[in-house]
């Protein structure tokens, strides 16, 4: 590093409502809802999807699909975890295999992390994080030159566990350990703070899949994916670095892709 440049800060907002108005501006943004969008996402893209675009409500998404050609399209999207009906997807990343997926925009809206990604316009850049792609986002990050923002979608209106779990990673790996504090990043509010506590709580600076999934099987989140009978979800969240990809939105139309 070099001693003139500035230190950036690392904030972590729990939830999208929690954003203060004008904080993103000139920022990066990272969106994480590990059960289940964010995830999804990057498995579509690995999947070969070309684009990703997010949607507020199911009308919207509806409107939006019907704007491409027939078949060129994939709708997918959950309310309160259950998927859509009519839709071609729920919020499964397992779900998302080369042959469904390749050459296809999927058209998403979800009850948590699509309205996260949409809260999230203010920021310069916009990416999507989740363990999947967790080196991938945060080499990227490294290489930044302006503050950072890990924008957690939550659950229903409530801090979620999981996407607690990876913002501290995020954080922790932007920063380094007490001993390697010559980092040009440093956390910039408590919750960033808060989540890196959690996050080193759970072992070392690498933990390993089965350790994520024995945390967030114990949240609101993990809970429910549990009842719905979809454990295999749980299982494809927390393979950390299955793709390398970087994430991205972007703008004019707004869509999600991927620089793989």
């Amino acid at each position: 590093m070099n001693r003139t440049d500035p230190i950036r800060g690392v904030s972590v907002h729990l939830l999208p409502s929690l954003i203060p108005a004008g904080s993103l501006a000139g920022g990066i943004a990272v969106v994480v809802d590990v059960l289940r969008a964010t995830s999804l996402m990057v498995h579509a893209l690995a999947a070969g999807a070309t684009a990703i675009v997010p949607c507020l409500e199911i009308d919207e998404a509806l409107q939006k699909a019907g704007e491409f050609p027939r078949g060129a399209a994939l709708l997918a999207g959950e309310r309160q975890g259950v998927p859509i009906p009519g839709f071609d997807l729920g919020n499964s990343p397992g779900s998302c295999d080369r042959d469904r997926c390749a050459e296809k925009t999927i058209v998403m809206t979800t009850t948590n992390g699509t309205r996260a990604v949409l809260a999230s316009l203010e920021a310069e850049r916009v990416l999507i994080g989740a363990f999947v792609n967790f080196s991938a986002t945060t080499n990227a990050l490294i290489k930044a030159n302006c503050d950072i923002h890990i924008i957690c979608s939550g659950t229903d209106g409530f801090i979620s566990l999981e996407d607690s779990l990876l913002a501290g990673a995020i954080g922790a790996r932007l920063i380094g350990g007490d001993e390697s504090r010559s980092s040009r990043f440093d956390y910039a509010n408590d919750s960033a703070l808060i989540v890196d506590r959690l996050f080193r709580s759970i072992g070392s600076e690498n933990p390993s899949p089965e350790a994520i999934r024995r945390t967030i099987v114990l949240g609101r989140g993990g809970r429910r994916v549990t009842a719905l009978g979809l454990s295999d979800d749980i299982a494809d969240v927390v393979r950390v670095d299955r793709f390398d990809l970087v994430c991205e939105l972007k703008r004019d139309p707004l869509r999600i892709v991927s620089n793989g």
